[in-house]
């Protein structure tokens, strides 16, 4: 591989909540975006939800001048091949392995050879994604937190395969976006998932248990623990799909219990009630898709 260039252009692949906030990140930051989704009508959605995200953060910056400068830093693509000229690539897609290793094998046909490859997977094996790539030493996870307009931190996760290189020019362009770098290894669920996914299937278990109603579980997690929000609250906010296939995948990988899910939450996602985004899960919400500003 060539060496890694200076990071100008940005390509976020998957426009669901993740995509749309990193791109919007990387916009106020001073980059270019591409976005693209196979989803064209969550494509459209998503870069209205930015424009209008990036229009109130102008507005509360006092800085409204410059909305037309940041609306025309996004730029939407209609193949996959639109992102070709991109510095580096963060996909943003669904939380499944193999779905991911055909993307970047994909990408490597469309990118130069010194195109940073970075997953925003939550757990996901940054290894095991690259398995099928020729180039593995330029692929990386840099895994944001929802929203990523709002929290300050990023997990940065070396495959076996990325190299000191790759992770110096990531660790710059992730503290450019005036992000926390917090470096792990790469385990299932890295470091924070890691940690707070058993809480929340612990959680999940208890109502479904009948232990306590869903709304005194996350008032005494908030009380006792000065959480901001309940276990409950917090999982219809990460998306329970995207929950329910970290923990599959960890559960299988570990064969830990704390991971293994509940029927309860296998019943909602079956349901598609995945959450806010859907606007129904463990609660309900009159508009899904909460709108951030940063």
């Amino acid at each position: 591989m060539k060496k890694i260039k200076e990071i100008t252009q940005v390509a976020v692949v998957g426009a669901g909540a993740m995509g749309s906030g990193i791109a919007q990140v990387c916009i106020q930051s001073g980059y270019s975006i591409v976005l693209y989704d196979v989803n064209e009508s969550q494509l459209k959605l998503a870069a209205s939800n930015v424009l209008n995200r990036l229009k109130k953060w102008a507005e509360k910056k006092n800085r409204q001048e410059e909305f037309q400068l940041l609306e025309g830093r996004l730029v939407i693509g209609e193949r996959l091949e639109d992102i070709e000229s991109a510095d580096i690539v963060i996909e943003a897609i669904a939380e499944q392995l193999d779905v991911k290793q055909s993307l970047f094998n994909r990408l490597e046909d469309i990118v130069s050879s010194d195109t940073i490859l970075a997953s925003n997977t939550s757990g996901i094996s940054i290894t095991d994604i690259a398995l099928g790539c020729k180039n593995k030493e330029r692929v990386v996870g840099t895994h944001f937190f929802n929203p990523a307009p709002i929290m300050p931190v990023v997990e940065l996760i070396q495959g076996k395969h990325s190299s000191e290189e790759t992770i110096k020019t990531a660790t710059a362009f992730i503290e450019s976006l005036e992000k926390n770098v917090v470096l792990a290894k790469d385990v299932p669920g890295f470091i924070v998932n890691r940690i707070i996914t058993p809480m929340l299937n612990e959680a999940m278990l208890s109502y479904e248990q009948g232990i306590s109603t869903k709304e005194d579980i996350d008032t005494a997690l908030k009380k006792a623990m000065g959480h901001p929000m309940g276990p409950l609250e917090l999982s219809d906010y990460i998306g329970l799909d995207t929950l329910l296939y970290f923990m599959e995948h960890v559960y299988a990988e570990t064969g830990n219990e704390a991971y293994r899910p509940g029927e309860f939450l296998k019943e909602l996602v079956r349901k598609g009630h995945l959450g806010l985004k859907t606007g129904k899960g463990f609660y309900e919400y009159e508009e899904a898709n909460a709108k951030i500003t940063g």
